[in-house]
């Protein structure tokens, strides 16, 4: 497998940007409490990617998807419990949520297209990374926790 070459957040970005730009050729779409709803959502991937930088900071293991050799711990806890890529899943709310902001219906097909890539591009490689590292405690984890909701 080969690897994602560019930072998932710059993807996350570009989509964002791609979305905002859409709109100047396709129509948006507008309901009531639109921005609220983007809010919230965006809000809840900023904190799960905030709690997860904190867990991996408390475990002393590094962040960069680009540098496994440097992982040195497998978290399981706090928001580990529930996904086991939820930087990821912050990422993809904050899409989510940018997405119903402008209103940008391209989302419907980005968001999912992002989602894929950063699975097979990234997440994949991770989780054979993880295993190779972590072995039988990986492969528990990964059986109890999914790799998204």
């Amino acid at each position: 497998t080969i690897m994602n070459k560019i930072h998932p957040p710059f993807l996350a970005l570009a989509n964002i940007a791609i979305f905002y730009f859409s709109n100047f050729l396709i129509s948006s779409f507008e309901f009531f409490g639109q921005t609220v709803l983007a809010a919230i959502i965006a809000l809840e991937g900023f904190l799960i990617i905030t709690l997860s930088i904190r867990l991996f900071k408390k475990g002393n293991t590094t962040v960069n998807p680009f540098k496994l050799d440097e992982t040195s711990s497998l978290i399981t806890e706090g928001v580990y419990r529930f996904t086991r890529n939820p930087m990821y899943l912050g990422l993809s709310s904050i899409q989510i949520g940018a997405a119903i902001y402008f209103g940008s219906y391209i989302s419907l097909i980005l968001i999912p297209v992002f989602i894929v890539y950063i699975t097979k591009k990234q997440i994949y490689f991770e989780e054979t990374s993880l295993e190779r590292k972590f072995g039988q405690d990986f492969l528990k984890y990964s059986d109890r926790v999914r790799r998204w909701i």
